[in-house]
């Protein structure tokens, strides 16, 4: 896959992907291999990512951003991003 520049709208992008539709919580010092629902090879690359993430936004940034995401799953509001193109841009799971 290309190489990715974390800016503020890939961010949005990334956690959408990783919480709205994978329910997986972007955590600093936490492998996405640890979800098992990842190839190594993906999971490293999200690793990377999401390092890139919490190096460009404060840890409790993320996790806010997050709860609403979760909230607005919960309301079933529709998500502005189409989980397939996300998961084209990030990974797809195993």
């Amino acid at each position: 896959m290309d190489t990715i520049l974390m800016t503020p709208d890939v961010a949005m992008q990334f956690m959408v992907w990783s919480y709205f539709y994978h329910d997986v919580l972007p955590e600093k010092d936490v492998s996405y291999s640890k979800c098992g629902k990842f190839s190594e090879e993906d999971a490293k690359r999200l690793d990377e990512l999401k390092d890139m993430l919490f190096k460009c936004f404060e840890e409790e940034s993320v996790n806010n951003a997050c709860k609403q995401f979760q909230l607005a799953k919960v309301r079933q509001e529709p998500c502005p991003f189409p989980q397939a193109t996300l998961d084209n841009m990030f990974a797809k799971e195993k």
